[in-house]
């Protein structure tokens, strides 16, 4: 072949090469984001923007619901809530790679598959760290069992055995909502830690049940508008009978009784509020606390946290009571005795409540006096009601004066040693109510008793001087606003 041939040959080559290229050129993609591409199974619609779509489908799944379970939890709440949504900046890189990266063969077969819809790129989803945290925080109350201790029944012989508490274990329950799939219905497994109670079944046999330290009893009526007093008595004696403490551990009575609800067993009865008897979640609670903290007493026991009523109580001395109300107020003891002790709380009659400490013999001799001085009277208050029948007249509660009281306790042991020590219990002055009805004439009522230092007048919807106005709702599960009488 002669040179002018060859040239020829070679620039037709040449030639079919370059439109070789320019046909892969034009098939391979262009755009950001291969033609077709599926993201997160759905397709980027024709001429949509990647970005702002996607944005746009992160803002819609932020609302997907997640449910977060655990035995007998099951909470149901949104992605957005839990701090969890689509990564767009992510999400789109990943896409961005489809068609994008390799050799021309591997980006031009990529091309071809998304035209086909053939790949979906998965959505990649972020978790909020500080906005999940703070979701499971909110949640860990529902999740909280307090451990229960092993207890008996001394009224049916039988042993009730321990149940473990448990709480949220944020840190594994968060890792947990960042493994997670994110998808329809997705369901997260919470992460708990178990804890253990103190006393359990095999800690029953220790405690010589047969042996009484010191016992006190107070009374109750249970007809008319006292039984919703004797129903918290016996549920309130129930929560805390069989408890056991073993040597230098301390008893706390809100956490064996629980919040003074409906649904931990309580009804409605009357319970101080301010300086007035109203109707309330657990009014005759303070009756056990009161007797147990006077049977502990004389079982010379120490007391950590006591405080007494606004006024005296009408079942047991002064200086004796013990006010609790939930969670704030509390009556915590410790066994300070060298052996474990049992709280037994029991009705050995319909009508009278009996607490006994159990495991041993009286270690003391225990002497329980008071010093009592007169601080203040009281005020007749009286009330028009509406909802009362002409001329009718009601006397909603009894007038009290206010003391401060000393007690004095003196505690002799066997073995020869004494000790003594006082506190303190202020009692406020407690108005004498009646209620009236409108047009009524007070001057009809009865005599001014003695240590009434005023009469005060209210119309509808006026509150005592100093007083916030009472709200207009029924009687609130919510614990802290009264005292359980």
């Amino acid at each position: 072949m002669d040179t002018r041939a060859l040239a020829l040959v070679l620039a037709l080559g040449s030639s079919a090469g370059v439109g070789a290229a320019l046909a892969v050129r034009d098939a391979l993609p262009a755009s950001p984001v291969v033609r077709g591409l599926s993201i997160g199974e759905r397709f980027v619609p024709d001429g949509a923007a990647p970005e702002a779509w996607l944005e746009a489908r992160r803002d819609a799944l932020r609302g997907r619901l997640v449910r977060l379970r655990h035995d007998d939890v099951d909470l149901t709440a949104t992605l957005g809530e839990a701090g969890v949504e689509v990564d767009v900046g992510e999400t789109l890189a990943g896409a961005r790679r489809v068609g994008h990266e390799g050799p021309w063969a591997r980006r031009l077969r990529e091309a071809r598959r998304a035209r086909r819809g053939e790949i979906d790129v998965p959505l990649v989803w972020a978790v909020d760290e500080a906005r999940a945290r703070a979701f499971l925080e909110r949640l860990a109350p529902q999740v909280f069992r307090i451990p229960v201790d092993a207890r008996l029944d001394l009224a049916n012989r039988r042993k009730i055995p321990e149940q473990a508490g448990r709480e949220l274990d944020v840190d594994a329950s968060l890792a947990a909502l960042r493994a997670g799939d994110h998808e329809d219905e997705e369901l997260i497994e919470l992460a708990v830690r178990y804890t253990t109670p103190k006393i359990t079944v095999d800690d029953l046999v220790s405690v010589d049940v047969s042996r009484i330290v010191a016992a006190y009893e107070t009374k109750f009526k249970r007809h008319g508008k006292e039984a919703g007093r004797a129903v918290n008595i016996k549920t309130a004696a129930s929560k805390i009978d069989g408890t056991i403490l073993a040597p230098g551990e301390t008893f706390s009575f809100n956490a064996h009784v629980g919040p003074r609800t409906r649904k931990n067993g309580f009804t409605i009865a009357p319970e101080i509020l301010g300086d007035e008897t109203v109707p309330g979640y657990g009014g005759g609670t303070c009756q056990v606390s009161s007797t147990l903290f006077a049977a502990s007493l004389f079982g010379a026991l120490d007391t950590l946290d006591r405080q007494s009523h606004s006024r005296p109580s009408a079942y047991i001395p002064m200086g004796l009571d013990a006010m609790v109300t939930y969670p704030e107020s509390d009556l915590k003891i410790k066994n300070t005795l060298p052996f474990p002790i049992m709280i037994h709380a029991y009705l050995p009659t319909p009508t009278v409540l009996r607490v006994e400490i159990l495991g041993g013999d009286p270690v003391a001799e225990v002497d329980h006096r008071i010093s009592a001085e007169h601080t203040d009277d009281f005020i007749r208050r009286i009330y028009v009601k509406s909802e009362l029948s002409e001329g009718e007249v009601k006397r909603h509660q009894k007038g009290s004066c206010g003391y401060d009281v000393r007690s004095y306790v003196t505690v002799r042991y066997k073995d020869g040693r004494a000790s003594e020590r006082s506190y303190t219990s202020e009692y406020k002055p407690a108005p004498e109510v009646f209620w009236v009805a409108p047009g009524y004439d007070p001057s009809a009522l009865p005599e001014v008793p003695e240590h009434a230092k005023a009469v005060e007048e209210l119309q509808e919807g006026e509150t005592p001087a100093g007083e916030a106005p009472a709200a207009e709702t029924p009687p609130a599960e919510a614990q802290g606003d009264g005292f359980s009488m």
